[in-house]
């Protein structure tokens, strides 16, 4: 059976939510493209099939990373692909142990607009570092993203996790928003619906700079695909929530091990 064409059920490829493939899995999924196709979930029926990873027949691809230097280094895999690149920069360096630091970090977004273009990446500054100087941090990255044609970010505070609690009430936390939404005032700031910070909670006078948004809805690829409740587009993933990633961070929600506490290793470069 021929593999399905992402591009005909009108479906981008999340590469993925369960694991920064760029960082973690990248000889992985080059061996996929030089096959033309891989094995991902439909999530529509959560079914397992052959997607074809052949430009003529992949909406999108959707990439996910802390580390982008595989992509940058690969761009010429990829120039025959629509495709964006949501790229979590926070400086959290506590909990981010396979992250690159700061300045790396502030060189790396740099480098992947200098490659793909701004219109082609997205800063994301999720979740929010419990850090006493995140302000500063946040005030930081923001002033390198506009230097180099980025005026949006896309953020959360921490999920429900068995390693890093969200400890700050809701009042403390739109506090905290508010102060970014002031420091950087020709930033963009998007806040995941799905983080119930601005819900039933008097916010008072809210910047209007910052919203509620949505992270990706795949509209940049053609016709809005089905949508989950948050907004963003339902999207086909290889990888599920039992897959391991090297990346390491502490807080990250694919990293609980309350949901899933054997984690295998389905593909070579990674770990568990």
């Amino acid at each position: 059976m021929d593999p399905k064409s992402g591009k005909k059920e009108g479906l981008p490829y999340s590469l993925s939510r369960w694991t920064d493939l760029p960082a973690a899995k990248w000889g992985w999924f080059e061996q996929q493209l030089d096959q033309g196709w891989m094995t991902a979930f439909d999530p529509r029926t959560a079914v397992p099939a052959k997607w074809s990873l052949r430009p003529e027949d992949t909406f999108g691809l959707i990439f996910w990373t802390r580390n982008p230097r595989n992509l940058i280094d690969h761009a010429d895999r990829l120039v025959d692909y629509p495709m964006v690149i949501h790229f979590t920069l926070t400086g959290w360096y506590e909990v981010e142990h396979g992250a690159p630091n700061l300045n790396e970090g502030l060189l790396l977004l740099a480098e992947t607009v200098g490659t793909f273009g701004a219109a082609r990446v997205e800063w994301r500054f999720s979740p929010v570092p419990l850090t006493e100087d995140v302000l500063d941090r946040f005030e930081v990255i923001a002033k390198a993203a506009r230097q180099v044609g980025l005026d949006r970010v896309y953020t959360s505070f921490l999920a429900e996790n068995d390693r890093v609690p969200e400890s700050r009430p809701r009042k403390v936390r739109m506090e905290l928003l508010r102060q970014m939404a002031v420091r950087a005032s020709d930033v963009e700031i998007n806040v995941c619906q799905d983080d119930l910070t601005f819900r039933k909670y008097d916010v008072g006078t809210t910047p209007t700079n910052l919203r509620q948004g949505v992270c990706e809805d795949g509209r940049r690829f053609g016709p809005r695909p089905p949508f989950e409740g948050c907004g963003c587009s339902l999207a086909i993933d290889p990888f599920t929530i039992n897959e391991s990633c090297s990346m390491g961070c502490e807080f990250c929600y694919a990293a609980d091990l309350s949901l899933s506490p054997v984690k295998r290793n389905t593909t070579k470069g990674g770990r568990g």
